[in-house]
């Protein structure tokens, strides 16, 4: 074999590597993120596959024993409602009426969201200010 063919063929075996490597990193490592809307009319389909799902706590769903949590989220009509049963630590900002994505899996028999990982969204006092506070800012100056 010659020097110019191995180094083709290795050149390949790497390329085809690497390939394969990315496919079975992306494949693996995907999660689909929903709202607690589009959720709900897929919710049959897409039990046993880890997903994430946002949506808002309900005021006065949350309860708590020791690192057990149980609450209810729903989407932009308070109709859409998912229950959410988490364990562990949860963040500071986690409250009623707070925003939140939850990973994990559903589970149609109960219909309960099993998650594994509850992220809290910041509150909107961090968002921005509208144009006009800022624009009266700036000309005070």
């Amino acid at each position: 074999m010659s020097g110019k063919t191995a180094l083709i063929l290795s050149i390949a075996v790497v390329v085809s590597s690497l390939g394969f490597l990315v496919y079975t990193g992306l494949n693996t490592n995907m999660v689909y993120y929903y709202h607690v809307d589009e959720f709900l009319p897929k919710a049959h389909s897409l039990e046993g596959e880890v997903i994430k799902v946002n949506g808002k706590v309900i005021d006065g769903s949350i309860t708590k024993s020791q690192l057990d949590y149980r609450f209810g989220i729903h989407g932009v009509t308070a109709a859409n409602i998912v229950q959410v049963e988490y364990h562990g630590v949860v963040p500071d900002t986690f409250k009623n009426g707070s925003d939140v994505v939850v990973e994990g899996k559903y589970d149609s028999r109960s219909k309960v969201f099993h998650a594994t990982t509850l992220l809290a969204k910041c509150p909107t006092k961090y968002e921005p200010q509208d144009q006009k506070t800022q624009q009266v800012k700036k000309t005070s100056l």
